[in-house]
C-alpha cells in the first residue's frame, strides 16, 4: 500500500493528482467527502500561506542584517566617542564615569602558562599515538603545546606542535618503549613539562 508523503512538495503534488483524478473520474469516485474543487480551494490556501511565509522570512532576513549594520553603526560611533573622552579625561580618568566608562586598566606583564595536566594516551595503533590533556590551571594565556618524545631514559625530542588539547602522532617507531610530554608556550616562556605517559606500538 502507499504510503503518504511526509513533504510538503510531495503532499502538494499528491493533492493535484487527486484533484486531477477525481475530476477526471467523476464516474469512478462521485461522492467523494472532499470534493475536488473543495480539495483545490485547500491546496490553493496552502499556496497562498507558504507564498506569504516565504516572503515574510526574506523580510526578516532584510530586516536582520539592517539591524546589524545599525548595530555596527552605533558601536563604532560610540567607541569613538569614548577613544575621544579617554584622550581629553586622561589626567583626570575618573571624569569617564559620567560615560558610563572607567580608565584602561593598566597592562599587565604575560606571564609564562603553568604545567600541563592529565595527559593521556587516548588511543593507539601499530605507529600512531592519539594524545590528549587539560590546559594549565595557572600562568598566562596559552598560545600553543610542544609536544615531546622519548625512547625510555634516552633524551626528549620535539616532535609536534598543536594548538589544540589533542594530537595524533604518526609513524611512531615500533617495538621500544615511547614516552611523552607536553609543555604550553606563549611569547612569555614554556611552561613546566607535564607527566609523562608511555606506550610501547
Amino acid at each position: 500500500m502507499a504510503q503518504f508523503p511526509k513533504s510538503e512538495a510531495k503532499v502538494a503534488q499528491l493533492a493535484r493528482q487527486i484533484v486531477s483524478g477525481l475530476a477526471s473520474a467523476a464516474g469512478d469516485f462521485p461522492s467523494p467527502p472532499v470534493p475536488p474543487d473543495e480539495l483545490q480551494a485547500h491546496l490553493d490556501d496552502f499556496h497562498r500561506k507558504s507564498a506569504a511565509l516565504a516572503a515574510s522570512r526574506a523580510e526578516a532576513r532584510i530586516r536582520r542584517v539592517d539591524k546589524d549594520r545599525a548595530l555596527k553603526t552605533l558601536k563604532d560611533s560610540m567607541r569613538a566617542d569614548l577613544r575621544y573622552a579617554e584622550v581629553m579625561a586622561r589626567r583626570h580618568p575618573a571624569q569617564l564615569v559620567r560615560l558610563g566608562w572607567g580608565a584602561r586598566r593598566p597592562r599587565t606583564a604575560l606571564e609564562p602558562p603553568g604545567e600541563v595536566r592529565a595527559i593521556a594516551i587516548r588511543d593507539e595503533g601499530d605507529t600512531w599515538v592519539l594524545l590528549t590533556w587539560d590546559a594549565p590551571g595557572d600562568g598566562g594565556e596559552v598560545a600553543v603545546y610542544q609536544i615531546q618524545r622519548r625512547t625510555h631514559g634516552g633524551k626528549w625530542e620535539n616532535v609536534a606542535t598543536s594548538i589544540d588539547r589533542i594530537e595524533l602522532l604518526r609513524d611512531q617507531p615500533r617495538g621500544e618503549e615511547l614516552e611523552f610530554r607536553v609543555r604550553a608556550m606563549n611569547r612569555a616562556g614554556t611552561g613546566s613539562p607535564s607527566a609523562t605517559v608511555s606506550a610501547v606500538l
